[in-house]
C-alpha cells in the first residue's frame, strides 16, 4: 500500500512540471522559475505566481 502513495506523489510532481512547462513557457517568468515556485511552495501558489507574470509578446 505504501507504494501507491509514492506513485501518486511522483505522478503529481510530473503533472506539476507539465503544467508549469505549458503555462510558464508563454510567460516572462519562464519554465524554470515556474517549476521552482511550484515545487518550493505548492502547485496552486506556483500557478498563481506564473499566471501573474506578463505574457510574452510573440510576433
Amino acid at each position: 500500500m505504501e507504494y501507491i502513495w509514492i506513485a501518486v506523489i511522483v505522478i503529481g510532481i510530473v503533472l506539476t512540471h507539465l503544467i508549469a512547462k505549458h503555462i510558464g513557457a508563454k510567460r516572462e517568468i519562464g519554465y524554470g522559475k515556474s517549476v521552482f515556485w511550484s515545487m518550493l511552495l505548492t502547485p496552486i501558489i506556483g500557478l498563481i505566481i506564473t499566471k501573474m507574470s506578463k505574457k510574452i509578446d510573440i510576433q
